[in-house]
């Protein structure tokens, strides 16, 4: 049985390439919307503060994406060894 019967079997994905396109998607549209902070909102505390949200958003749907492809990351790691 290969890998990808098993992540059959337990209903996850079955991809075998991680989905890339996602990952850069979400980092183009973070770094638009620091843009717009950067643009519209005057210097200061509330500045700081969505910049430091948006820092934080990027963190947490990196690691997501992370998880959701860990098994395709595996397989390409495994096929580059």
């Amino acid at each position: 049985m290969d890998s990808t019967e098993v992540v059959e079997m337990h209903g996850e994905r079955s991809e075998t390439k991680p989905a890339w396109w996602l990952l850069y998607t979400i980092v183009l549209q973070l770094l638009a919307l620091v843009g717009l902070i950067e643009s519209f909102v005057p210097a200061g505390p509330w500045r700081t503060m969505l910049e430091c949200a948006v820092l934080l958003l990027t963190v947490t749907l990196m690691m997501i994406w992370q998880r959701h492809n860990r098994v395709a990351l595996d397989l390409a790691r495994g096929r580059r060894l």
